[in-house]
């Protein structure tokens, strides 16, 4: 839980800054370049392969810090190798996506701080889903269906399916502050449900970047 909290934190601001500044960059670049170099710049495939080039180099630090960090669990804690993979396999899955998330709040803020802390507080919403269940009860008779969307989206859940018998639900305080548990729920099965739907995010994060880039160099 620790290596996911700490990729979601990190993950967005590495994606936004190198984008961010890698498109102003660009910018400059094309305006002293040819008008021909200019055009193949603005290609679908080019400006696609360099926005996904710059989201996976700018996780490069944090993926090596996952790298290690699962390592020392594999070999000092005495982690199993099969959940050692799960683990290392999923944070890759988060990094990504978060990095798409922070691009595309960099991109609509035309800030990196600010997109940032944006991107920080969608992964704060969909961690936080649970505890967010209780004033809805307010408006709402049976808030059953909205857990099922909540234990979907909530990159933590994971976790619980790579160390079976974990269940963050029967800790006394959430047990307290949420209404999961006051209801019949299950978490996500297969586990790695939950890192599809991350894509999913990521990906349509990546798309919205994408197509922002394209039209701001169009319209330059």
């Amino acid at each position: 839980m620790a290596q996911v909290c700490v990729v979601l934190l990190t993950a967005p601001y590495l994606a936004a800054y190198t984008v961010h500044t890698g498109f102003f960059r660009a910018r400059f670049n094309a305006s002293v370049a040819s008008s021909t170099a200019h055009l193949l710049a603005l290609t679908r495939i080019s400006s696609g392969r360099w926005l996904l080039r710059q989201l996976v180099l700018s996780q490069i630090p944090v993926l090596c810090w996952v790298f290690l960090s699962t390592g020392v669990t594999l070999f000092i804690i005495g982690l199993q190798v099969t959940a050692a993979l799960k683990i290392f396999t999923i944070v890759v899955i988060y990094s990504l996506a978060a990095g798409a998330v922070g691009m595309l709040c960099a991109q609509v803020f035309q800030d990196t701080l600010f997109g940032t802390e944006c991107a920080t507080l969608f992964w704060c919403v969909l961690i936080g889903g649970a505890l967010l269940l209780n004033p809805l009860q307010r408006y709402v008779d049976d808030p059953q269906p909205f857990i099922r969307i909540v234990l979907h989206l909530n990159p933590l859940i994971a976790v619980h399916g790579i160390f079976e018998g974990l269940d963050i639900f029967r800790n006394p305080v959430l047990y307290e502050r949420t209404p999961v548990t006051s209801y019949a729920y299950r978490y996500p099965n297969p586990w790695y449900l939950v890192g599809v739907w991350q894509l999913v995010i990521g990906g349509c994060c990546f798309l919205g970047t994408w197509w922002m880039c394209r039209s701001r160099s169009y319209n330059r």
